[in-house]
């Protein structure tokens, strides 16, 4: 007997609220999460070099996630939902 398997999964839509706009980053952490892809590092750190010379940073957290594939750690996101005020991640091969 044959078995045929469709590759299809099922979509699930999820309706979610965009975050809270700040209306400046002057006086607030800036969070950086890094993927931990090739260029992502570079790109970050353009990102805060470019966004310290237009604000006045409080200060800024950078995380780096051990794998590019997977995740970030519970303890990564809680870290950065409780150190910064707001957080840029990017994928950058």
């Amino acid at each position: 007997m044959i078995s045929i398997h469709t590759p299809v999964g099922k979509v699930v839509r999820q309706e979610f609220d965009l975050a809270r706009r700040v209306p400046t980053l002057d006086g607030l952490v800036l969070g950086l999460l890094d993927n931990n892809k090739w260029n992502a590092q570079k790109l970050l750190r353009q990102v805060e070099v470019d966004l310290r010379a237009r604000f006045a940073l409080k200060d800024v957290v950078y995380l780096r996630k051990p794998y590019f594939s997977r995740p970030a750690f519970p303890e990564m996101i809680e870290q950065m939902a409780n150190g910064a005020d707001v957080v840029v991640t990017a994928l950058a091969d």
